[in-house]
């Protein structure tokens, strides 16, 4: 989720949404050279130009070390540098010259929140990026997300032509407080809009999935609010949040099959019930009402269908243009309007693009698909989420009740009638993820794998998300001697809960069935943390 000083990787105006707008103008007696200053200096903060930036400001400090617009400047930076400790000592310069400004109070808050969550975080670096995040409770974390921030590093790079000189800062919040903290996000925009993720202030934030029940892709969240960070820089913030979150959600998944040239699959079955049915509908969200953020908008289904709007106005350009088509528009909108870069490179107004875009999505003969779920996002709860609730989510009620009749005879040990109560389920229900893996489950259990393989599928096809058919899949791989299946499934069951412990458990034994030694002592390294 992108947001703009203007993410997404996922984005609305904060509260301080352009912190440069806490920065009050230069005084009206400033002479006129250092008002330029103080204005070039603010420009260059707001398109992440850190360096440049730094240069500025130290003249201006120089110049008159006790100019409180001065100070101010040097203390937004220092906090877009990563120097916390550092901005916090400048804005309370700032304030020792002047208190009575509200705004520079609100920078201050901000900033000391930041310190605070922050200042118990561990540093890990890898080639491209350094990482900060909680090493208690998410130590685990800092391999796989940097092993995917770098293929990430390669993969954006070729897509959007971005090869960054310095590297990104990257922060894992251990819980939601935390990164409603660091972010100012309110648990309204996490649970309800799937505000997971964000890049703003020159850094890249998400929330542990550790602290999500059912977790969530958080690499590809990682990765996503990465080619955030990228489009600010390639564009010096210029980029509107339609195309912003456009290409992060079209590109986001290109590391995990890091082949050039390989056009991304972003168009799950879930976005294309959404652009099915807004076509069938003619209910499309506008580019325009998507500013200044697509999480401002008025229902999760709305903001869902909006990245998958974007997502497909991407594809468009890239079906049409090439890859390269995409790289052109953002080298245009570094110097021109957006509209004037679509048009430069598309041969039509913005207003045109769009239409065209809509014929193309109406051209596509994309289909409504039963079953479906969008993208939903639910803090963990004490103890877990229990089986009543995921049976809630059953929308017929003879299905639910007979998922609820199988899972009294599981628990009984009556397998196969268990097995049967849930086919009957599926009957009523067949486009049920929940009833899939539990008809699945029961029949691994009873060894009944060419069964339960045909239903791990469709659940799989239908919820790419739901971390626990990737287990099951796992399970049934590993039980026929398909190893190297089970390890790639269990490995992608990861990339939705790194926190899931039978999921090592399994990866744990078909490492151990494959030889790969040093995998069997990292994987149980990582559950003797997990365990405590």
């Amino acid at each position: 989720m992108m947001k703009r000083v203007q993410l997404n990787s996922v984005c609305r105006i904060l509260w301080l949404a352009g912190l440069l707008a806490l920065i009050p103008a230069a005084s009206a007696h400033a002479a006129d050279e250092p008002a330029s200053d103080i204005e070039q200096a603010r420009e260059l903060i707001g398109a992440w130009a850190a360096q440049e930036a730094r240069v500025v400001i130290d003249r201006l400090l120089a110049a008159d070390p006790g100019s409180v617009d001065a100070l101010d400047l040097a203390a937004l930076l220092a906090y877009y540098e990563g120097d916390y400790d550092k901005a916090l000592q400048t804005v309370e310069k700032a304030l020792a010259v002047d208190a009575d400004d509200e705004q520079r109070h609100a920078l201050r808050l901000l900033l000391q929140q930041t310190h605070d969550v922050t200042s118990q975080f561990k540093r890990y670096e890898s080639d491209h990026f350094v990482l900060h995040l909680h090493e208690e409770s998410d130590g685990i974390l800092a391999e796989p997300a940097l092993a995917a921030l770098e293929l990430a590093h390669q993969e954006v790079g070729r897509a959007l032509g971005y090869w960054p000189r310095a590297k990104a800062r990257i922060e894992i919040a251990p819980d939601s407080r935390s990164f409603m903290a660091i972010t100012t996000f309110t648990l309204r925009d996490i649970q309800e809009t799937g505000a997971i993720g964000l890049c703003k202030f020159n850094k890249v934030m998400v929330i542990s999935p550790r602290v999500m029940a059912r977790g969530y892709r958080w690499l590809d969240s990682l990765v996503h609010e990465y080619i955030h960070l990228a489009i600010v820089h390639l564009t010096r913030n210029k980029t509107p949040i339609w195309l912003h979150e456009g290409i992060a959600r079209y590109y986001e998944t290109v590391w995990r099959n890091p082949t050039q040239g390989e056009r991304p699959d972003y168009l799950t079955p879930a976005n294309e019930t959404l652009l099915a049915t807004a076509v069938e509908r003619q209910e499309f969200v506008s580019f325009k009402d998507m500013e200044p953020s697509l999480i401002r908008l008025d229902t999760p289904q709305q903001v869902q269908l909006a990245y998958a709007e974007v997502a497909s106005a991407v594809d468009y350009i890239t079906r049409v243009k090439g890859p390269a088509g995409i790289r052109e528009v953002l080298s245009l909108v570094n110097r021109l309007s957006t509209a004037e870069a679509i048009e430069a490179v598309m041969g039509m107004p913005l207003d045109g693009f769009e239409a065209d875009w809509r014929n193309f999505v109406e051209g596509q003969g994309l289909t409504v698909v039963q079953g479906s779920r969008i993208r939903t996002y639910k803090l963990a709860e004490e103890g877990g989420e229990p089986p009543a609730v995921e049976l809630d989510e059953i929308q017929s009620e003879i299905a639910r009740n007979r998922t609820h009749l199988g899972d009294r005879l599981r628990q009984r040990g009556r397998l196969r009638a268990a097995s049967a109560e849930y086919r009957r389920a599926l009957r009523a229900g067949p486009n049920s993820t929940i009833i899939l893996n539990r008809l699945s489950e029961t029949l691994i259990q009873s060894r009944r794998y060419d069964e339960a393989l045909p239903h791990l599928d469709k659940a799989g096809y239908l919820d790419p998300d739901a971390v626990h058919t990737y287990y099951l899949k796992g399970q049934l791989h590993h039980a026929t001697g398909e190893h190297a299946r089970a390890r790639d499934v269990l490995r992608e069951a990861l990339q939705i809960n790194p926190f899931h412990p039978g999921v090592y458990r399994v990866l744990s034994q078909v490492y151990e069935a494959i030889g790969d030694d040093a995998s069997v002592r990292k994987t149980r390294e990582v559950m003797r943390r997990l365990r405590g």
